[in-house]
Parts: C-alpha cells; sequence; structure tokens
C-alpha cells in the first residue's frame, strides 16, 4: 500500500469518526428576537434573549411578535414581517396593516392599490385586496367597505350582505349580530341567515343566548329571532350598564342592572335567556354578589386590622415598599437601594440598585449609577442597555384570542405607545424625532 493510499484511507476514517460524533437529528437552533431596541438615532432592532444584537438598529418601528410574524416599519415606509431570529419572511412589503390579527387572518393594504385585502400567516393572500377598508374577523365573518358603502364579507371574501350601509351605520358586532342604526331607529342582521330583520327598535342592550335584548318605546323585549319578542320589563328611569359588559350569569341568564329615579339603590333584575322569565330583581351593590340563581353570594371576611398587622410583619423593616400593578411583584427600598421580595416577605433580588420598574411578564428595568440593565425574576442580568440606546422593551407572545400589535404593557423607553398601523406610527415618528 503506497503513500497516498495510506493518505486515503486515514482521511475517509476521520470522517467517519466525525460524523459518528455527531448525533443524527441533531439541529442547532437559531437565536431567536425577545427585545426591541431603541437607538438614540430613533431606530429600531432586536436583541435575542442574551442581549445579542440580531437585528441592527435599521427600521423605523418594530412591534410585538404573533405566530411567529413580528412586524417592522422600513425606512422606505412599508410594512415588512420578521421572523423569530429577525429575516424576513418573505420578501413582500404592504402601505398598511390591520392592527388586529384573529381566525388566522390579517388585513394589510398592497402597496400600489392601497387596497385591503387578508393574508395567513405565512403572507400569502388568502382574499385579494380589493376593498376600501376592512375590519379583523369573528366568527368567520367581517365588514369591508367598497367606495362609499360597508357590506359583510366572510372567509373566501364573498359578501354576504352587499355594500349598503354608510360610514356609522353598521355598528358592533355581538354574537352573531351586526346592529344597523338608521334615522335613530336600530335594526338587527341575523348574519347566520344573512338577513336585516323587519322590526325596528330604539335601543339595543346585547345578546344574550343567541336572542337580543332591545328596547321599543318603553318596554324593554327579547327578540328570538323570528321576530317574536318576548316582554321583559317596562324601562326603567336609567340602566346602567348594558350587556357589551357581559351581564351573563351562568350560561342559560342575564341580568339588567338599573336605577329608577329617586332611588339611591341599585336594582339587579335577572332573567332566563330562553323563556325571558323573570327570577329576580333584587338590590345590591354589585352583580359580583348575586349568583345566577339570585342568591347572595356571602362575601369572606376582611379583617382590615389583621391584614395591616401582617404587611407591617412582611414589610415594615424596609424603608419603601411597592406592589406592582403590572405583574405580580414587590419592591423594596433598603438603605437607599431598590431589590425585590417574594410573597412572603423574603428578600429574593438584594437591594442593590437606584431604581428599578416592575416585573411586567418576566423582565424588569434596573438602574446602577449610570449602567442601566433588564433583570429577570432571579436577579440575573439579561441586558446591559447600552448608552446610546434610548430604551429596552421585552418581545412578548400572546395567549389571546384577539391580539392588537402595539408595545402594550410596560416598557423600559418613554417613547414607547399603542400604535395602530401607518397612521398611527407615523404620528409616533413625528413626535419621537431623531436626536441630533
Amino acid at each position: 500500500m503506497d503513500f497516498f493510499e495510506n493518505l486515503i484511507i486515514s482521511i475517509l476514517l476521520l470522517l467517519v469518526a466525525a460524523c459518528a460524533s455527531v448525533p443524527s437529528g441533531t439541529k442547532t437552533e437559531s437565536p431567536k428576537a425577545r427585545f426591541v431596541f431603541l437607538h438614540k438615532n430613533g431606530l429600531y432592532g432586536l436583541l435575542d434573549e442574551n442581549g445579542n444584537e440580531l437585528v441592527p438598529a435599521e427600521y423605523l418601528h418594530i412591534d410585538k411578535v404573533r405566530d411567529g410574524m413580528i412586524p417592522a416599519y422600513t425606512k422606505e415606509k412599508v410594512f415588512v414581517f420578521l421572523d423569530e431570529s429577525g429575516k424576513k419572511i418573505k420578501d413582500v412589503s404592504f402601505y398598511d396593516i390591520n392592527p388586529l390579527y384573529t381566525q388566522d387572518l390579517l388585513g394589510v393594504a398592497d402597496v400600489k392599490t392601497r387596497k385591503w385585502g387578508f393574508v395567513d400567516k405565512n403572507l400569502n393572500y388568502v382574499i385579494e385586496p380589493q376593498f376600501d377598508a376592512i375590519s379583523n374577523f369573528e366568527d368567520g365573518i367581517t365588514i369591508a367597505k367598497q367606495g362609499e358603502l360597508w357590506g359583510i364579507i366572510n372567509k373566501s371574501g364573498k359578501y354576504i350582505l352587499e355594500p349598503q350601509f354608510k360610514d356609522d351605520e353598521l355598528e358592533s358586532y355581538n354574537q352573531g349580530t351586526f346592529i344597523v342604526s338608521k334615522g335613530g331607529k336600530i335594526r338587527l342582521i341575523d348574519t347566520k341567515k344573512a338577513k336585516i330583520l323587519d322590526a325596528e327598535y330604539d335601543e339595543f342592550y346585547g345578546m344574550t343566548g343567541g336572542k337580543a335584548v332591545v328596547r321599543k318605546d318603553s318596554s324593554i323585549y327579547l327578540n328570538s329571532w323570528e321576530n317574536k319578542e318576548v316582554f321583559l320589563m317596562k324601562k326603567p328611569s336609567r340602566i346602567l350598564y348594558d350587556m357589551y359588559r357581559g351581564n351573563v350569569l351562568g350560561k342559560t341568564r342575564f341580568y339588567l342592572n338599573y336605577r329608577e329615579d329617586g332611588e339611591k339603590d341599585e336594582h339587579f333584575a335577572v332573567f332566563d335567556s330562553s323563556t325571558g322569565e323573570k327570577i329576580c330583581d333584587k338590590i345590591m351593590n354589585h352583580s359580583d354578589e348575586m349568583d345566577e340563581n339570585c342568591n347572595v353570594k356571602e362575601k369572606p371576611y376582611y379583617d382590615e386590622k389583621a391584614v395591616e398587622e401582617n404587611e407591617q410583619k412582611k414589610y415594615g423593616k424596609y424603608e419603601e415598599v411597592r406592589h406592582s400593578v403590572y405583574d405580580i411583584s414587590t419592591s423594596f427600598k433598603q438603605n437607599g437601594k431598590w431589590g425585590f421580595l417574594d410573597d412572603d416577605g423574603n428578600v429574593v433580588i438584594p437591594a442593590e440598585y437606584d431604581s428599578v420598574s416592575p416585573f411586567y411578564f418576566d423582565a424588569a428595568y434596573a438602574r446602577q449609577g449610570d449602567r442601566r440593565f433588564i433583570i429577570d425574576r432571579s436577579g440575573r442580568k439579561i441586558v446591559e442597555i447600552k448608552p446610546e440606546w434610548e430604551g429596552v422593551d421585552e418581545l412578548r407572545y400572546t395567549i389571546l384570542e384577539y391580539y392588537t400589535w402595539g408595545l402594550s404593557g410596560y416598557c423600559f423607553s418613554d417613547r414607547s405607545e399603542y400604535w395602530y398601523g401607518r397612521e398611527r406610527v407615523e404620528k409616533t415618528l413625528k413626535r419621537n424625532k431623531p436626536k441630533e
């Protein structure tokens, strides 16, 4: 065997050994974006969970993540979408986006025509851009505008009710129902049958069990869609809460909260959602005191003195204690410095910071002298905020059915704000001009 044959065999053996040392199917995961940072030049970028820069500060705005999509507003003033590693999902851009992403569909406006359509999470069009305005989908339908008139479309983009309503005539969607308001009168739309009911009403209070609670003249009725009206009660002097707030007791009952002229006390009238039968009418302070069978719930005993004594026992040795309104966390001040306590008043993060923010999810802001950090609940410094950065905010996933893109919750920059598509983000940019 000559020299070259020995060399080839040695190389092959090395390759086999190298392949054997790597478990099959093992993949190196790319770092995921966790934070948005704002540079003092007025541009945004992305950081990973360790504070390493994934995307440099090159966007006019970057927003929250949902289903792996992160909307970003470019210097060309169009929207693109980044994935969790900071790369563009697809080489497409949009003139505008709808702030509500529901039922796996996002409303977007075409760059050239500025018409609205809907895309899926892969940014492929499910409904081609053709509308002048849209809303978000709920129960498979939404409203869409062509020209000056609004209609109702399904998830195929087909109209179930042709455009016929002017602005402000087609009102809130509530349990399968839209309200048409014209000339001071209200009519209901049964979206299942794509039909506008003939009956006219003076007020619409909400839906219960698939039926509408409405007022006509001086009486309140339960409308069962076949234009059959069940009398509920005479109109009181004042309805305190309408049913958009969810005046539901259990699965089959609802209440109307009202007050008559000259009365200081509030009434809670409970009805059966199927028959309209009045179950009871009681005077009390709040609906939380009553169950669906009209029984007043027994309030837990609250010993204010004992609570104060317990608070003093747990926190009395500290100079100051703050309970977070954003998330479950308690900060404390000792010897002029700040740290965090657990629910039992034990120190979790020592008092070593000049200032701290409340925790929002799993991150909080902390400052030591001129140095600024993002810390986790164990006190680990996740990110050191560089002097050239205006602030850092945490990207968050959401489990909410409805999700509004926007810098929501507590942010570590005074320049954050909710924003809704192009109009709002441009107002934010105008207000927050880059520092010279």
